[in-house]
């Protein structure tokens, strides 16, 4: 598959992009405060920006130089407060010469748009998490990209441009922060589990299990299922970077509109997939209604859907989310035969709005 997407590596162009996101940035956040940060690598002060003069929980930010990187530190706190703060999750970009090793980057895409990209470098605490983990939970904004003569995997987060560039930092932030705690919380019970493993081998029990735990099994061999396919194919592609990421915002508002009713699992393979006391929910979301968008998100739900009941033995039911009803012939077959229900989705103040649902 052929990038449709570049990573910047030219390192006074990356400095001048980063330039330009600081001048973004300091619009929003406008109160400046001296305060002390911690880090995985000790503590230091900094100016730091917040978005507002007071509250408790003010999203805040500053960019600093240090050696060969070109830092952007992302926090959450008290504006005059006098605790440390902690760094949700930094965006640094290389300086004096071109390395993969920081988490951010700046990418073209096929129409030359410049967006901010994420590596999927995420720590928690002094560790640092797995990346393909990370790169899973946000599979809705990833893409590929030729970075060199590489290909690198990235989490499109914002166009540089774009008038919401501030806002889906801040969320991004958000959201790597409840990444990281997840991710930290499910290696610390994998350890433990394995831990406890071998005290129990041989054990038999006659009781039904939980359906908490029927869920738990079923999205652990659901999530097995997923990798395996990644295994084997390509990201899905998008026809540009602002698709792209929109089509990121949609699913994490299809995701948390579902959450009450299952565990959620996120893949390359289907964009939702939502595991139920006794069935499965699949969702795939298409950014627009065309005859090729539609036969591609159908072909998807049903080669997954039987893969996926096949493996569980639960009932899989499928839906794909467009912006707008395909014609009445295909949805007509679509919902008929098929068995995938229609749903629409329409942005509304603070989201999107899912109707059929």
């Amino acid at each position: 598959m052929s990038n449709s997407y570049q990573v910047v590596t030219s390192i006074p162009e990356i400095e001048l992009l980063n330039r330009r996101l600081a001048v973004n940035l300091k619009k929003s956040y406008s109160f400046q405060k001296e305060r002390e940060v911690t880090s995985p690598a000790g503590k230091f002060i900094a100016k730091v920006n917040f978005q507002a003069s007071a509250g408790t929980a003010i999203r805040a930010w500053t960019g600093l130089t240090h050696k060969d990187k070109l830092l952007n530190l992302f926090f959450v706190g008290e504006p005059r407060g006098a605790e440390l703060l902690d760094i949700v999750v930094q965006l640094n970009f290389p300086a004096l010469t071109y390395q993969r090793r920081v988490a951010g980057a700046f990418v073209k895409d096929q129409n030359g748009a410049v967006f901010v990209a994420h590596r999927g470098n995420l720590t928690k605490g002094n560790g640092a998490l797995k990346k393909a983990d990370v790169l899973r939970e946000f599979s809705s904004q990833q893409i590929e990209a030729a970075d060199n003569k590489q290909t690198a995997k990235l989490i499109l987060i914002s166009g540089l441009a774009d008038l919401t560039l501030v806002t889906r930092l801040g969320e991004f932030a958000d959201e790597a922060r409840d990444v990281a705690i997840k991710l930290g919380k499910q290696a610390k019970q994998a350890k433990a589990a394995a831990a406890r493993g071998g005290a129990r081998q041989g054990a038999t029990t006659t009781n039904p299990p939980r359906p908490g735990r029927v869920r738990a099994t079923a999205g652990m061999k659901l999530q097995q299922y997923f990798d395996e396919y990644a295994g084997t194919g390509s990201t899905k592609g998008h026809e540009g970077g602002q698709r792209t990421v929109e089509h990121g915002h949609i699913v994490k508002a299809l995701e948390a509109h579902q959450r009450h009713t299952g565990e959620s699992q996120k893949a390359q393979a289907i964009d939702l997939a939502v595991v139920a006391q006794h069935q499965v929910n699949l969702f795939e979301v298409k950014t627009s209604a065309k005859t090729t968008d539609v036969y591609t998100g159908v072909g998807q739900l049903i080669i997954h859907g039987e893969s996926i009941c096949e493996r569980l033995t639960l009932p899989v039911h499928r839906f794909l989310v467009l912006p707008e009803m395909p014609n009445s012939l295909h949805a007509k077959h679509i919902q008929g035969k098929a068995e995938v229900r229609i749903v629409t989705y329409q942005k509304v103040q603070g989201g999107y709005e899912f109707i059929g649902l």
